[in-house]
């Protein structure tokens, strides 16, 4: 039995030496970048270049992340499931809304322009709208956080449903398939890069809202102690939970890029 195609060559030491370099001119330049940057701050900030109560040293705010990290986890527990329950909540109405609208016309005229017009209002100017509408706490953060993640995903669905090539669907009326059929096999498949790119955008949306809610009116969450720090000038705890905010959108967007090449390979497959 005879192999078919090209054989797979064997890796070399020097492939391997080869594939070490190209990853360190990738990682070099930012890390290099990183060093300049962080390096010049802790020596401005030890100097006395730069006010220490202003900007403290980086050294000083790891050391207080570190002496309140306890804290901050609890406090970065509602901000992280606010984030979360905003962004799956976008997503499903998102989606359901952007299907909709890509198969009706009607329904685009009617609805779109609301949709862009309400994502021309600022959102900070909104704040004060959703306080009265829905009071104060965890369910009001999340609404906000809705509002705000909303539209990319919407916008997203819609272009991705319309990516479909006109002859897949002219094939897929030819073999008389329903529309529900031809929507799940055909135009859901291409919407999918333009679906998770919109909740890329979305999640990091997400974050935001639930923190501009926290802003006003929570009285736990990450927002909540960038607020206090900020008002009794800690600046170092304030840095530090900026830092703490700043993983929670990570590990959010990390998340949606994994699942993203999971469910991509899964249609891949079929």
């Amino acid at each position: 039995m005879t192999d078919i195609g090209l054989p797979l060559r064997r890796l070399t030491w020097p492939d391997f030496a080869g594939l070490g370099r190209d990853g360190a001119r990738l990682i070099a330049p930012p890390l290099a970048a990183a060093t300049l940057l962080f390096g010049g701050w802790e020596l401005a900030s030890r100097n006395g270049l730069v006010s220490a109560r202003l900007l403290p040293a980086p050294s000083k705010v790891f050391d207080t992340l570190m002496r309140s990290l306890s804290i901050l986890l609890d406090q970065a527990q509602p901000t992280f499931w606010g984030a979360v329950a905003g962004i799956v909540l976008a997503a499903a109405l998102g989606i359901a809304l952007g299907a909709a609208v890509s198969y009706s016309r009607t329904l685009m005229q009617a609805v779109y322009p609301t949709i862009v017009f309400f994502q021309l209002i600022p959102k900070v100017a909104l704040a004060p709208v959703f306080l009265l509408w829905f009071g104060t706490g965890f369910a009001a953060n999340v609404i906000f956080s809705v509002f705000i993640a909303f539209f990319p995903v919407v916008v997203a669905t819609i272009a991705g449903l319309q990516a479909a090539p006109p002859n897949y669907e002219r094939l897929c009326r030819s073999l008389m398939m329903s529309r529900a059929q031809m929507f799940l096999r055909v135009k859901f498949p291409f919407a999918l890069p333009h679906i998770f790119s919109g909740l890329r955008i979305g999640v990091t949306f997400a974050v935001i809202g639930v923190v501009l809610g926290e802003f006003i009116t929570a009285q736990v969450g990450l927002g909540y102690i960038i607020l206090f720090s900020a008002n009794n000038f800690e600046t170092a705890l304030l840095l530090a939970s900026i830092l703490l905010l700043c993983g929670v959108g990570i590990v959010l967007f990390t998340f949606f890029l994994a699942l993203e090449a999971v469910v991509i390979r899964i249609y891949d497959s079929r």
